[in-house]
């Protein structure tokens, strides 16, 4: 799917009208694309659409759905796996232990991610 939305923006961005009517017409992933960005398709091919239009629900669509299958956009870097940390050991009450040490000993350090 994400292929196929790479190759729509493209073919959109640089008004490339066959191969646009290609990515249309009798495909079959295109059923899936929301109707702001099916219409704003259309516009592209009507070339209805001013010279620096850029394809914004396409590219908000393609966006979505990388997020949801947790990919990167195209020419993205790929990021470092996540490794899971052990929480930290809580030191029982009875210890004469400094409230910053109590306080940090009791939080969990979770990887960030982009």
């Amino acid at each position: 799917m994400l292929t196929y939305l790479d190759s729509l923006c493209d073919a959109m961005t640089t008004r490339d009208l066959p191969r646009l009517r290609n990515l249309v017409e009798g495909h079959p992933l295109v059923r899936l694309l929301p109707a702001e960005a099916l219409s704003e398709v259309r516009r592209f091919l009507s070339q209805k659409v001013g010279r620096h239009a850029v394809p914004l629900a396409t590219l908000r669509f393609r966006d979505q759905t990388a997020r949801l299958l947790h990919e990167l956009p195209a020419g993205g870097t790929v990021p470092a796996a996540a490794t899971p940390v052990a929480p930290a050991p809580v030191a029982p009450a009875s210890m004469d232990a400094s409230p910053r040490r109590r306080r940090s000993a009791l939080q969990t350090e979770l990887p960030l991610s982009a």
